[in-house]
Protein backbone atom coordinates (compact mmCIF):
# COMPACT_ATOMS: atom_id res chain seq x y z
CA UNK A 1 0.00 0.00 0.00
CA UNK A 2 1.61 3.21 -0.96
CA UNK A 3 2.40 6.09 1.62
CA UNK A 4 -0.34 8.71 -0.37
CA UNK A 5 -3.14 6.77 1.14
CA UNK A 6 -1.79 7.01 4.87
CA UNK A 7 -1.74 11.02 4.03
CA UNK A 8 -5.49 10.56 4.36
CA UNK A 9 -5.11 9.22 7.50
CA UNK A 10 -5.24 11.94 10.80
CA UNK A 11 -4.56 10.17 14.15
CA UNK A 12 -5.44 12.26 17.82
CA UNK A 13 -6.40 11.28 21.32
CA UNK A 14 -10.28 10.73 22.21
CA UNK A 15 -12.12 13.74 23.88
CA UNK A 16 -15.39 13.71 25.62
CA UNK A 17 -16.63 15.47 23.01
CA UNK A 18 -16.36 13.10 20.12
CA UNK A 19 -18.54 10.35 22.04
CA UNK A 20 -22.10 11.02 20.34
CA UNK A 21 -20.13 11.36 17.10
CA UNK A 22 -18.65 7.60 17.71
CA UNK A 23 -21.90 6.56 18.69
CA UNK A 24 -23.70 7.73 15.92
CA UNK A 25 -21.16 6.67 13.09
CA UNK A 26 -21.37 3.14 14.18
CA UNK A 27 -25.39 2.89 14.88
CA UNK A 28 -25.15 4.11 10.80
CA UNK A 29 -23.79 0.93 10.05
CA UNK A 30 -26.01 -1.18 12.44
CA UNK A 31 -22.96 -1.79 14.89
CA UNK A 32 -24.76 -0.48 17.93
CA UNK A 33 -21.83 1.07 20.68
CA UNK A 34 -23.03 2.67 23.73
CA UNK A 35 -22.00 5.71 24.99
CA UNK A 36 -20.96 4.68 28.34
CA UNK A 37 -18.76 2.96 26.68
CA UNK A 38 -16.27 5.42 26.21
CA UNK A 39 -17.50 7.41 28.82
CA UNK A 40 -15.35 5.01 30.99
CA UNK A 41 -12.50 4.87 28.18
CA UNK A 42 -12.37 9.19 28.79
CA UNK A 43 -12.09 8.11 32.37
CA UNK A 44 -9.51 5.62 32.15
CA UNK A 45 -7.49 7.84 29.51
CA UNK A 46 -7.25 10.52 32.55
CA UNK A 47 -6.12 8.23 34.86
CA UNK A 48 -3.57 7.16 32.58
CA UNK A 49 -4.99 3.28 32.45
CA UNK A 50 -5.87 3.72 28.72
CA UNK A 51 -4.67 5.63 25.88
CA UNK A 52 -7.93 5.67 23.12
CA UNK A 53 -6.49 6.95 19.58
CA UNK A 54 -9.61 7.74 16.88
CA UNK A 55 -8.50 7.91 13.12
CA UNK A 56 -10.49 10.39 10.36
CA UNK A 57 -10.12 9.42 7.06
CA UNK A 58 -10.54 12.95 4.76
CA UNK A 59 -11.84 14.72 7.88
CA UNK A 60 -14.19 12.00 8.35
CA UNK A 61 -14.66 9.59 11.82
CA UNK A 62 -13.10 6.18 11.05
CA UNK A 63 -12.45 4.19 13.99
CA UNK A 64 -10.40 3.92 16.80
CA UNK A 65 -8.40 1.76 19.13
CA UNK A 66 -6.92 1.67 22.49
CA UNK A 67 -4.12 0.67 24.33
CA UNK A 68 -4.42 -1.04 27.98
CA UNK A 69 -1.35 -0.29 30.24
CA UNK A 70 -2.70 -3.24 31.83
CA UNK A 71 -4.51 -5.49 30.47
CA UNK A 72 -7.49 -8.09 32.20
CA UNK A 73 -6.19 -11.26 30.22
CA UNK A 74 -3.57 -12.87 33.15
CA UNK A 75 -0.97 -13.80 31.39
CA UNK A 76 0.02 -10.50 29.90
CA UNK A 77 -0.87 -9.20 33.28
CA UNK A 78 1.70 -11.10 34.71
CA UNK A 79 4.52 -10.40 32.29
CA UNK A 80 3.33 -6.99 32.25
CA UNK A 81 1.87 -6.84 28.79
CA UNK A 82 0.24 -3.36 27.40
CA UNK A 83 -2.56 -4.80 25.68
CA UNK A 84 -3.89 -2.98 22.01
CA UNK A 85 -7.98 -3.71 22.90
CA UNK A 86 -11.01 -2.68 20.96
CA UNK A 87 -9.69 -2.08 17.28
CA UNK A 88 -12.54 -0.88 15.30
CA UNK A 89 -12.36 0.91 12.23
CA UNK A 90 -15.99 1.28 10.10
CA UNK A 91 -16.79 -1.12 7.51
CA UNK A 92 -16.77 1.27 4.62
CA UNK A 93 -13.24 2.61 4.99
CA UNK A 94 -11.64 -0.41 5.80
CA UNK A 95 -8.92 -1.38 3.21
CA UNK A 96 -7.26 1.90 3.07
CA UNK A 97 -4.36 1.70 5.78
CA UNK A 98 -6.24 3.09 8.81
CA UNK A 99 -6.24 -0.14 11.05
CA UNK A 100 -2.71 -0.26 10.16
CA UNK A 101 -2.12 3.02 11.34
CA UNK A 102 -3.96 3.01 14.47
CA UNK A 103 -1.47 -0.06 15.40
CA UNK A 104 1.79 1.73 14.30
CA UNK A 105 0.75 4.19 17.02
CA UNK A 106 -0.19 1.60 19.54
CA UNK A 107 3.40 -0.27 18.91
CA UNK A 108 5.17 3.19 18.97
CA UNK A 109 4.01 3.90 22.37
CA UNK A 110 4.21 0.82 23.94
CA UNK A 111 8.11 0.83 22.09
CA UNK A 112 9.02 3.78 24.39
CA UNK A 113 8.20 1.96 27.93
CA UNK A 114 8.46 -2.06 26.64
CA UNK A 115 9.47 -4.79 24.42
CA UNK A 116 6.61 -6.51 24.15
CA UNK A 117 2.60 -6.10 23.12
CA UNK A 118 -0.48 -8.40 22.95
CA UNK A 119 -3.89 -8.67 21.74
CA UNK A 120 -7.15 -10.67 21.37
CA UNK A 121 -9.27 -11.73 18.44
CA UNK A 122 -12.27 -12.70 18.30
CA UNK A 123 -12.44 -16.68 16.17
CA UNK A 124 -15.62 -16.25 13.53
CA UNK A 125 -15.40 -14.97 10.15
CA UNK A 126 -16.05 -11.36 11.66
CA UNK A 127 -13.07 -11.19 12.49
CA UNK A 128 -11.14 -12.77 9.16
CA UNK A 129 -9.82 -9.49 8.25
CA UNK A 130 -8.44 -8.75 11.70
CA UNK A 131 -6.36 -12.09 12.14
CA UNK A 132 -5.19 -11.31 8.92
CA UNK A 133 -3.94 -8.24 9.59
CA UNK A 134 -2.50 -9.49 13.07
CA UNK A 135 -0.05 -12.15 11.50
CA UNK A 136 0.67 -9.64 8.18
CA UNK A 137 1.82 -7.14 11.35
CA UNK A 138 4.11 -10.24 12.99
CA UNK A 139 1.66 -10.80 15.81
CA UNK A 140 2.07 -14.61 17.02
CA UNK A 141 -0.42 -17.16 18.90
CA UNK A 142 1.05 -16.65 22.67
CA UNK A 143 0.65 -20.48 22.95
CA UNK A 144 -1.78 -20.58 25.45
CA UNK A 145 -4.99 -21.31 23.56
CA UNK A 146 -8.23 -19.76 23.33
CA UNK A 147 -10.09 -18.06 26.61
CA UNK A 148 -14.02 -17.55 27.15
CA UNK A 149 -14.29 -14.22 29.03
CA UNK A 150 -10.64 -14.04 30.07
CA UNK A 151 -10.74 -18.08 30.86
CA UNK A 152 -8.95 -20.57 29.56
CA UNK A 153 -10.83 -23.30 27.28
CA UNK A 154 -9.86 -27.03 27.81
CA UNK A 155 -10.49 -29.78 25.71
CA UNK A 156 -14.18 -31.00 26.08
CA UNK A 157 -15.42 -28.02 27.65
CA UNK A 158 -18.54 -25.87 26.04
CA UNK A 159 -18.25 -22.32 24.84
CA UNK A 160 -20.39 -20.38 22.94
CA UNK A 161 -18.90 -18.70 19.89
CA UNK A 162 -19.39 -14.92 20.27
CA UNK A 163 -17.12 -11.65 20.93
CA UNK A 164 -15.98 -13.36 23.89
CA UNK A 165 -14.06 -16.20 22.47
CA UNK A 166 -10.52 -15.39 22.27
CA UNK A 167 -7.21 -16.27 20.85
CA UNK A 168 -4.15 -14.13 22.58
CA UNK A 169 -1.46 -12.81 20.69
CA UNK A 170 1.83 -11.55 21.31
CA UNK A 171 4.32 -8.77 19.69
CA UNK A 172 8.04 -8.93 20.04
CA UNK A 173 8.78 -4.92 18.61
CA UNK A 174 12.45 -5.52 19.03
CA UNK A 175 11.89 -7.70 16.04
CA UNK A 176 10.54 -5.21 13.48
CA UNK A 177 10.25 -1.53 13.61
CA UNK A 178 7.77 -0.02 11.38
CA UNK A 179 7.17 3.65 10.83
Amino acid sequence: MGNGLLLNCEIRLLKQTDIPLIVQSFSDVNWPKSASLYEKYVLEQEKGQRIVWLAFWKGVFAGYATLKWQSDYSPFKEQNIPEINDLNVLPQLRRKGIGSKLLDVAEERVRLVGQYVGLGVGLYEDYGNAQRLYVQRGYIPNGQGITYRYDPITPGHLVCVDDDLILWFVKDLALSHRV
